[in-house]
């Protein structure tokens, strides 16, 4: 399975971050794609960049990862395709959930037939909320994935 991220101009010091501590992590290798720039509110922004990576991975699965999406364990690629493959479900995300802001993130798995559950041009919220929303059924949650946002300081370090 293949780790993707897209990468948006004004994030492109965090991804090449991401980039580089995922090869020294345990050599894995993410496949990252230049935002197409011409959306600019989100959430229409992030959903785009996910069909950017739909476009690119065709049918095959793939770990979407975002520039605060950090892996902590080695071999956290090949625990996270056992998962998806033993829990048969075109998604895969995380299964904590913080509301009321944060119900749950986008960072998962995406089989081939993701790219045609979501649709492009989702407007009033984030395309994981869509996904709750309307297909939850077709999505598997696991704890090998944790997100909670972070205070982060001014100068984004």
């Amino acid at each position: 399975m293949q780790a993707v991220i897209v990468r948006a101009k004004r994030q492109a010091n965090e991804v090449d971050k991401l980039v580089k501590h995922c090869k020294r992590l345990d050599g894995t290798r993410v496949l990252v794609i230049d935002a197409c720039d011409k959306v600019k509110s989100y959430p229409e922004r992030n959903n785009h960049a996910l069909h950017q990576a739909f476009g690119v991975m065709k049918d095959k699965p793939f770990v979407w990862l975002e520039p605060d999406s950090i892996p902590i364990k080695k071999d956290w690629m090949r625990e996270l395709e056992a998962e998806y493959i033993k829990l048969k479900k075109p998604i895969m995300l995380s299964s904590d959930s913080n509301p009321p802001h944060d119900l749950i993130g986008g960072i998962g798995v995406y089989g081939g037939i993701a790219r045609k559950l979501i649709p492009i041009g989702i407007e009033k919220i984030g395309w994981d909320g869509w996904i709750i929303n309307h297909i939850k059924p077709l999505v598997s949650f696991t704890s090998l994935i944790q997100h909670s946002y972070g205070d982060y300081i001014v100068t984004g370090k």
